[in-house]
């Protein structure tokens, strides 16, 4: 789906939930200029390439709500500028619809879809706790689901996903995600603590004839101590069966000639998966901080085992000023022989934010990186340092 059907589609359903239905909808156009230095644009281990960097953004945030309805939406344009590596230059793209709809007492629609064009450094990371070179990564996601109120407490909910990942760099593999599940939840009657259970199916195909297929089962909950802390835990299993092309050498005519082929790999694996986060909140201060366990595809045409610490802080030092804490540590490995990866990633930033006006702020922040190519004993490091302004100007309407 390319962005002027993505575009369409978006002012169709505003413009639809304006004119058929009496609610409540607002939108928020925002400008956000950035200039920002970046020590090592690719987190290279052996030639670290430094630039500066400026980012014209400009971002349309829709919200649509009735008795029976939400719906939301993002339209998203970034413009990058590298001042020595002009031919790295590129417009990010980012093209959200969201919505749910009550049909019946008992039943509700959603639907959650993205069109994303941007590089892969950052994407990658958060997916898959890889850090490769910046190219164009493109990605498609839609998310149909229905819930069912089995009982007054029990809600069952089925979805579906359809994902595709594209990358314009060819040594890249691209693939596409398709999941089933099924969610049960249930909340007690202290009505502080809601019970949950998923079931999911995925599968994922590579270029080529490589894919992996999965099944999940996962228990948990999530639970409010009190009304500034919360905390939510899922702990289970992924069983996945593995099916991809490697390459072998046929030593049986030798010392005449030696044979490489290609031949399939097929493997059973078993891992735990846990999804833990929690949230507390003061008067000026906020944390949350979680640590995940997952396996997700990468562009290396593989699946890894993911783990993720991360832990975030905000504090309000006047009505004005604030600021924030973020690290974060990913481990990455492969679960399959075709390659030996194993990456780690250690990440730090800190900002402060000031509210010049209602509608215009200013910020200035720092970041350290550190990445590890633990099979190949290699390091890379990246410094990145940024001043920002953002003006937004929201438009409510109610009728």
């Amino acid at each position: 789906m390319g962005t002027r059907a993505w575009g369409v589609a978006l002012l169709l359903g505003v413009l639809w939930a304006n004119t058929v239905l009496a609610a409540d909808w607002s939108v928020v156009p925002s400008i956000n200029a950035k200039t920002e230095f970046n020590s090592n644009l690719n987190y290279d281990f052996k030639n670290p390439e430094s630039d500066f960097i400026s980012t014209l953004a400009y971002a349309t945030d829709y919200n649509y709500t009735t008795e029976t309805s939400q719906l939301q939406g993002r339209l998203g344009l970034t413009g990058m500028h590298y001042f020595r590596e002009s031919s790295a230059d590129h417009i990010d793209q980012s093209y959200q619809i969201n919505g749910q709809y009550r049909i019946a007492p008992r039943w509700n629609l959603t639907l959650n879809s993205s069109y994303i064009v941007d590089s892969t450094l950052q994407e990658e990371l958060t997916t898959s706790g890889l850090i490769i070179n910046r190219t164009p990564r493109q990605s498609i996601q839609i998310g149909p689901g229905m819930t069912y109120q089995l009982t007054e407490r029990l809600a069952a909910t089925l979805n579906y996903n359809f994902g595709r990942v594209s990358y314009e760099d060819p040594r890249f593999r691209n693939y596409t995600n398709q999941l089933i599940g099924l969610r049960m939840s249930y909340p007690l009657k202290n009505q502080k603590t809601v019970l949950t259970g998923n079931i999911l199916g995925r599968e994922t195909r590579f270029t080529g004839e490589d894919r992996s297929r999965s099944l999940g089962i996962y228990l948990g909950g999530n639970h409010k101590f009190t009304e500034n802390w919360e905390a939510a835990l899922r702990v289970g299993v992924d069983i996945a069966f593995l099916n991809f092309n490697t390459q072998v050498t046929d030593s049986s005519q030798s010392p005449y000639f030696v044979v490489t082929r290609q031949a399939a790999y097929q493997q059973t694996t078993a891992s735990p998966f846990v999804d833990l986060s929690t949230t507390r909140r003061w008067t000026k201060f906020s944390i949350t901080g979680g640590y995940s366990r997952y396996q997700a595809a990468s562009a290396f045409g593989s699946i890894s085992e993911v783990n993720r610490i991360y832990l975030s802080m905000n504090y309000g030092f006047t009505e004005r000023l604030s600021g924030s804490l973020n690290a974060n540590v990913s481990t990455s490995s492969q679960i399959s022989q075709q390659r030996s990866l194993q990456n780690n990633f250690y990440g730090l930033s800190s900002q402060l934010k000031y509210q010049v006006t209602e509608r215009l702020s200013s910020s200035c922040g720092y970041s350290f990186g550190t990445r590890e190519d633990v099979a190949g004993g290699r390091t890379a490091k990246a410094h990145i340092a940024w001043l920002m302004l953002t003006y937004s100007y929201p438009i409510h309407y109610q009728k």
